[in-house]
């Protein structure tokens, strides 16, 4: 749930469960599916897959990617054509492999990639990043239409065709019927659904 608009996600909780606590944390693509088998995890939100006999799942709504910069760094009269966004270097957020790995695997595809300068392990690094160098920053556009301009940084759309997975909960299959894990499942879907709607 650590993409989720703050203020929306406290406001609805605060509505609909006024005593429940809950843990946010990031991991890993590759331990993601083992954490939910041990129950180190309930839920997972992300670029994940999931197969029908350990783990269940449901896509939950597509993303895109976006990308920022400090318009004093860098020129922001010039068009953000693919040779340039290609030319510049560049930061991304990164939990080892999650979104570096769904933007390289997108890349790969047509033939291309990055100069990556940084791989930060959360979006506020990356941010903080770009308004501090002359770097892009590439992140899902939910993340940069919420937080960029609190950094002072233009946002630019990515100029390239991108196939980028679509954001999915996963669960384990065990949890499948469990009334605590529905409750979760339909909670976070719906914060997510409504969070969705208010992006520009």
């Amino acid at each position: 749930m650590s993409w989720l608009c703050p203020e929306r996600r406290r406001d609805y909780l605060q509505r609909h469960a006024p005593g429940i606590r809950l843990l946010s944390r990031g991991s890993p693509r590759s331990e993601v599916h083992a954490l939910l088998d041990t129950g180190a995890l309930d839920i997972a939100v992300g670029c994940f897959d999931f197969d029908l006999e350990r783990h269940c799942g449901v896509q939950l709504y597509d993303q895109s990617l976006a990308c920022c910069f400090n318009p004093d760094l860098v020129d922001s009269d010039s068009p953000l054509t693919v040779e340039r966004y290609l030319a510049l270097p560049h930061v991304l957020m990164t939990l080892k492999d999650d979104i570096q790995r769904c933007l390289s695997e997108a890349l790969t595809e047509i033939g291309e990639e990055l100069n990556v300068v940084l791989a930060a392990s959360d979006f506020l690094t990356a941010l903080a990043a770009a308004a501090a160098a002359p770097v892009l920053a590439t992140l899902p556009s939910q993340i940069a239409h919420q937080h960029a301009a609190h950094f002072g940084l233009t946002l630019r759309p990515v100029p390239l065709d991108l196939r980028i997975p679509a954001v999915s909960m996963v669960w384990s299959a065990r949890n499948d019927r469990d009334p605590a894990s529905v409750w979760l499942r339909d909670t976070v879907a719906t914060i997510l659904s409504n969070d969705a709607r208010a992006r520009p």
